[in-house]
């Protein structure tokens, strides 16, 4: 039987004397699951990201975090379950080098130095930070920020991960290194819940789930095949679809069908050239 981390129950919000934000959204998210949530800019996603943080309180509805009720009563007890990485890898950067940063978490638990020295080489291994052990952050990439950032949060041993549009201030080659980190996150930890709130409809193809938020309400809640099946309704939500699914779909008009298993350009290209 599946177990539900994380439970969404008639949510709305608004900004003062502003149209709803959100508008009575309800859903569910399953442990070990990788669901991605994305829309339009204005559809609500990041209003979302802040409210399942606790950053805003919503106006009506609940949420619930491993059967918690995401109040102010039971917050300090639900943040040693989630972990957040932001958008802005600058702004969450906390020790003076990488492996302060990736420590700062175990001191505030209080564990031993010795104990901790491991986890974080541990851990700024399974991220690919272990020879910046000693670097400043003014001497890194944002990529790099940002798994500094995962791989302080993983080290904590958290059940649910929650990225706040985390690649959207990178470049491609930044994007592409979260994204692969993410998949490889899952599959050395398959109970670990992801929840990436995110601009990227390339990660999103990759993802369990998708949950599309149009206009402050969900719009579609399925497995990235049966979202993205159709060019032309997500572009009326101003939404495209994943570039390797458009080539798919080109070939797919020649008489030349793709297992839908293959999801990236680089799965397609060794596919086609067996």
């Amino acid at each position: 039987m599946e177990q539900e981390v994380i439970k969404v129950e008639n949510l709305s919000f608004s900004y003062e004397k502003e149209k709803k934000i959100l508008n009575n959204v309800s859903f569910s998210i399953n442990k070990g699951e990788y669901v991605t949530l994305i829309g339009h800019n204005g559809s609500g996603k990041s209003t979302l990201a802040k409210l399942l943080s606790y950053i805003l309180e919503p106006n009506k509805g609940k949420i619930y975090i491993d059967n918690e009720e995401l109040n102010e009563k039971n917050i300090k007890n639900i943040r040693n379950k989630i972990g957040i990485v932001f958008q802005n890898p600058d702004n969450q950067f906390i020790g003076s080098t990488v492996e302060d940063d990736i420590a700062f978490g175990l001191e505030n638990r209080n564990i031993k130095q010795e104990e901790m020295k491991k986890i974080v080489k541990e851990y700024s291994k399974k991220v690919g930070m272990e020879n910046y052990l000693t670097k400043e952050p003014e001497e890194l990439s944002g990529g790099q920020k940002q798994r500094v950032a995962i791989a302080g949060i993983l080290a904590l041993n958290l059940k649910i991960m929650i990225f706040d549009e985390a690649t959207s201030m990178l470049d491609p080659e930044g994007v592409e290194e979260i994204r692969n980190l993410i998949l490889r996150m899952k599959k050395e930890n398959p109970d670990l819940t992801v929840i990436s709130i995110t601009h990227d409809i390339e990660e999103a193809y990759l993802s369990d789930r998708v949950i599309v938020l149009n206009e402050g309400k969900i719009y579609k809640n399925d497995i990235p095949s049966k979202v993205f099946e159709n060019e032309e309704e997500m572009k009326k939500i101003n939404l495209d679809i994943p570039f390797v699914l458009k080539i798919k779909n080109k070939l797919k008009t020649k008489g030349i069908e793709i297992d839908e298993n293959i999801k990236t350009i680089e799965e397609l290209a060794k596919y086609i050239c067996l």
